[in-house]
């Protein structure tokens, strides 16, 4: 944490209120509230856009306890973690979903090229992107990632 921040317990709960909406919205097909940039993607399930993993990687993210403590994010189909509440994240880690035969990729930032690693099943790629996480990384903070420096 940097100097003066203290650690978003709204924010975690906001994380899982995300991904637990996300997850109602791949049964029911709304999105609406604090997680509707998750559950918007989630909502098709990816359907008819090739990226088919998608609501597995949102099953699968929810069900980790480390990347529910941080703040989750999506972009072009892709969810990031992020150890902070605003923008500019501090992003952590990001999964990118398999999608139109591809595995899921793991990567250190949404729109790098530096691919950690790749998987066929959704879980094993939770679990690949847990393993890149700082072992001493807590719950996401209020703040950007600007603020801490």
């Amino acid at each position: 944490m940097g100097a003066g921040q203290e650690p978003a317990g709204a924010a975690g709960g906001a994380v899982v209120s995300a991904l637990q909406q996300a997850r109602r919205s791949l049964r029911t097909g709304t999105g609406r509230g604090g997680g509707a940039a998750v559950a918007h993607n989630a909502g098709a399930g990816g359907r008819g856009t090739g990226f088919t993993g998608f609501g597995e990687l949102v099953e699968a993210a929810h069900a980790e306890s480390r990347l529910r403590q941080l703040y989750v994010f999506s972009s072009q189909w892709t969810l990031g973690f992020s150890s902070c509440t605003g923008y500019p994240f501090r992003n952590e880690v990001a999964i990118i979903p398999s999608h139109s035969g591809s595995p899921f990729r793991v990567k250190r930032h949404p729109l790098s090229d530096d691919v950690l690693g790749e998987s066929t099943t959704a879980e094993e790629a939770v679990a690949m992107a847990v393993r890149h996480l700082l072992t001493d990384l807590g719950p996401a903070v209020a703040g950007t990632a600007e603020q801490d420096g």
